[in-house]
């Protein structure tokens, strides 16, 4: 991988392993990497700090909200203003602006379906420069970007870092308002420590400590590492607008999993039903990842697909030109904080 030259191969080795295992120690991942701690934290700290490299927590499981992916077309000369506008709702999750058929892509979130089709229904008269959106109702996220890594660990490493054992898919119940704010908390810094994270949600260490065990081991919260396409190498990013007869779409989740490139997939209700993410390392892997697609899944048929001319905002975070992040606006409403129990 070419990398530029304010990066290394360690660098992305370490932002592998700590895809891996996002609340390890430095000495844990330095042990497993082969490398000092002190030097894994501060070359961390560097990344975090240029806002190359970030982690960050989002609800999963049965406390995923409810997700739709918005093509936005603008009105003329309003593109720019347009997507400034929705990266600052905590709704719109991400904001790309896009090549092709529509000016603008949003993954829109909100508690439950009513509360996402009332955003969405009111999107057009509130934001100014939007003329028309199409929304896709999300099914099913087949492939999350939090699973994407670099190739940078062997699998030794990967099998010491692990991954999601002993996870569940549910068996827990509702998320109360002192576990609402740690998540929240953690959606600003996925790494916080337990004692940074008592304050903001109002009880102890150990409590904190203990629930966040709990909504982990019942797969409410997953943690996401991100970084910018300067650190990646990958530079560009495309989406690819599909269809599969209903009954094809459970034998092609594996297949679209295992494509070079492929980054996030997700079902959806519209004129699509296959919505693949990809990162790539130039324009020309567009088509090639497409053919690999119709040689992989003779059933998927690619309909449309736009390139990411700018990532606005990705999972609650404000980027620059480069993709590095700038600050982050909560995906996750603000609870006071109530009694300490």
């Amino acid at each position: 991988m070419m990398l530029p030259s304010s990066f290394d191969e360690l660098d992305v080795a370490i932002v592998d392993a700590v895809r891996s295992a996002p609340r390890a120690s430095w000495r844990d991942l330095g042990e497993v990497l082969g490398v000092d701690p002190a030097t894994v934290g501060r070359r961390w700290a560097r990344m975090e700090s240029e806002g190359a490299a970030w982690v960050a927590a989002h609800p999963s499981g049965s406390a995923t909200p409810a997700c739709a992916l918005v093509e936005v077309d603008c009105v003329p000369g309003r593109l720019t203003e347009v997507a400034r506008a929705l990266a600052e709702d905590s709704q719109a999750a991400t904001v790309k602006v896009t090549s092709g058929a529509r000016d603008v892509l949003v993954l829109a979130q909100a508690p439950g379906l009513d509360e996402l089709s009332g955003y969405l229904l009111d999107l057009v008269g509130r934001i100014p420069g939007i003329s028309k959106i199409r929304s896709h109702v999300v099914t099913r996220s087949t492939l999350e970007a939090s699973r994407w890594r670099e190739g940078a660990l062997n699998p030794e490493q990967r099998r010491r870092l692990g991954s999601d054992a002993g996870r569940s898919s549910g068996g827990a119940g509702p998320l109360d308002d002192v576990d609402t704010r740690i998540l929240r908390a953690l959606h600003t810094d996925g790494r916080m420590s337990f004692e940074r994270l008592a304050e903001h949600a109002g009880v102890g260490p150990v409590p904190v400590r203990r629930r966040l065990t709990r909504m982990q081991q019942a797969g409410l919260v997953t943690f996401r590492c991100d970084i910018s396409r300067h650190l990646s190498g990958r530079s560009v990013s495309a989406v690819y607008f599909g269809s599969l007869d209903v009954q094809d779409l459970s034998a092609a989740e594996e297949r679209i999993r295992s494509l070079p490139g492929v980054r996030a997939s997700t079902f959806v209700a519209g004129p699509f039903n296959v919505i693949v993410d990809a990162s790539l390392r130039s324009t020309a892997e567009v088509h090639d990842l497409e053919w690999r697609m119709s040689q992989e899944v003779p059933a998927l048929r690619v309909q449309d697909r736009s390139l990411v001319l700018s990532m606005t905002k990705l999972l609650g975070r404000i980027l620059d030109a480069e993709g590095r992040s700038v600050r982050a606006v909560p995906l996750i409403p603000d609870v006071q904080a109530g009694p300490v129990r």
